[in-house]
């Protein structure tokens, strides 16, 4: 038994198709009991080889898009290669990387200049943590032996790169930003008595692991502002410290940002985000697998959305919008091409242009939700509406906290 893995890039620049990667092989005549799936040598060997290929098409899209002037549209020229190494969390990478010729349209002298610069470093992202989160319950050589031996890290990868990695994080968590959330929640009152409704204002601060919570039930801008700020004195919050204002982008809490007495970030609330994300899954789960262009998959709307909501995780809006009209266009094909499928493909266009809109109103708070989350820093609102929902259950006679 032979395992060929091939794998396809698209918008890869020169790394765009099929490429074969490696053959597993297996003599079905010289097993041994209990000798079933991949060993683990197998299965680093394996994801070692698709790093290499995936690394190498990370680098072939990122010298793609420098290889034309932004000025004149003229293709820059390669003027010599260098060979660099980088650690990975499945092995060593050795990357071809170019210099390029900047064009002189703009009447300075042609230099060379380095596309992967600003992307390529010494080790990935993705290997520092590991190295940090080991390093931090273990010994450096220990945490050093174990990627060694699960993940096939290269073995000039050693124990002074790991507490190397452990002193960086704590460099980084003790320059987390301050995390100020705040949601609403309006209580419209249904007993016996005069109708009256009212807004119910939540607000908690993370700041080094520790959550304060503020609550207010408000009716005017004359009070809240002196509300807050004494809320802002008793967290004591730095004047000059980095603070994450996060909200769902509703406009009645944008306006606090004019009203808190510090200097704030908005980050748009992924919460609110992934529930729009999921209207569409649903949507375009309950279409067919069919080839919707020339040369497409059977999976081609699947995997666009699935490029949709990564471009969106990792906060690239240069390609956001292109990925939106895409989806759009494949599911307008589906809609006037098969009737049976027509009221999911207008509910999931609906619900694509929904979000498209949303995004556009609250552009400046989209933001790198993976490197957030990876840093351990709070992407989500869900500790707010919990406070929301017991605020309003109060207010309504009930003393059972709910249970989110």
């Amino acid at each position: 038994m032979r395992m060929l893995v091939t794998l396809e890039f698209a918008d890869a620049g020169a790394k765009s198709g099929q490429h074969r990667v490696l053959i597993i092989g297996r003599n079905g005549s010289a097993v041994a009991h209990g000798d079933m799936g991949l060993s683990l040598d197998d299965a680093q060997t394996l994801l070692g080889a698709i790093q290499d290929e995936f690394v190498e098409a990370q680098a072939a899209e990122i010298v793609e898009l420098a290889r034309t002037c932004p000025r004149c549209g003229g293709r820059l020229g390669i003027k010599d290669w260098v060979l660099r190494r980088v650690h990975t969390l499945f092995g060593r990478v050795l990357l071809p990387s170019p210099r390029l010729l900047s064009c002189g349209c703009d009447g300075s002298g042609r230099r060379a200049v380095s596309p992967l610069k600003g992307w390529l470093a010494r080790c990935s992202n993705e290997l520092s943590y590991q190295a940090a989160k080991w390093g931090s319950a273990h010994s450096y050589r220990q945490a050093a032996a174990i990627l060694h031996e699960l993940l096939a890290v290269h073995r000039s990868f050693g124990y002074v790169a790991v507490r190397d990695a452990v002193l960086r994080a704590g460099v980084r968590l003790d320059s987390e930003p301050i995390s100020l959330a705040f949601d609403g929640g309006y209580a419209r009152r249904i007993r016996k008595g005069r109708p009256r409704n009212f807004e119910i204002l939540t607000g908690a601060v993370q700041r080094r692991g520790n959550i304060r919570v503020f609550a207010t039930a408000y009716a005017g801008r004359a009070v809240l502002p002196d509300q807050l700020r004494r809320f802002i004195t008793r967290t004591n919050i730095p004047v000059n410290a980095r603070v994450a204002l996060m909200t769902d982008g509703a406009g009645s809490l944008m306006r606090l940002k004019q009203m808190l007495p510090i200097r704030t970030r908005f980050v748009l609330d992924y919460f609110h985000v992934a529930m729009k994300l999921r209207h569409i899954d649903q949507c375009i789960g309950r279409i067919l697998p069919r080839r919707l262009s020339p040369g497409g998959s059977v999976f081609e709307l699947y995997d666009r959305f699935a490029f949709l909501r990564a471009y969106l995780w990792t906060g690239r809006r240069d390609k956001l919008e292109r990925s939106i009209d895409q989806l759009i266009g494949l599911l307008e094909c589906v809609e006037r091409g098969w009737p049976a499928d027509e009221r999911s493909a207008r509910m999931a266009i609906f619900h694509v242009c929904d979000l498209s809109a949303y995004l556009r109103q609250n552009a400046t708070g989209v933001v790198d939700y993976q490197s957030w989350k990876r840093r351990g820093w709070r992407i989500s609102l869900q500790h707010c509406a919990r406070y929301v929902v017991v605020g309003i259950q109060h207010s309504a006679g009930h003393a059972q906290e709910p249970d989110l």
